[in-house]
């Protein structure tokens, strides 16, 4: 059965290692029971948001940057020039999500 999922690389060397493999194993059966062993793992790859889970991080950001507005407004003295404005790091955030996370 193919299997076309990403696994962690350290998950993989963990799973490996904690396998109990008797001396006198064949290496055909040694790797039958590492392709077990690691068919087993999750994913290693982000799972996508559904859309409800995307309309909910929206609405949620979209409160959060509401807030973040206000702050920037009121300590607009007091950010030092290069710092980024916390309604960007806001829409930073969203940009990063969509990216990693959108179907």
């Amino acid at each position: 059965m193919k299997d076309d999922r990403l696994i962690s690389l350290n998950a993989a060397i963990d799973a490996i290692n904690r396998l109990d493999i008797p001396e006198d194993m064949c290496v055909f059966e040694i790797l039958s029971h590492i392709e077990l062993e690691l068919g087993t793992l999750p994913s290693a790859q982000p799972e996508p948001l559904t859309d409800k889970e995307q309309r909910i991080f929206l609405a949620a950001m979209g409160r959060e940057e509401k807030v973040c507005k206000q702050v920037d407004e009121e300590c607009r003295d007091c950010r030092e020039p290069y710092e980024d404005s916390l309604v960007r790091t806001c829409h930073e955030i969203v940009r990063k999500v969509k990216g990693a996370l959108w179907t």
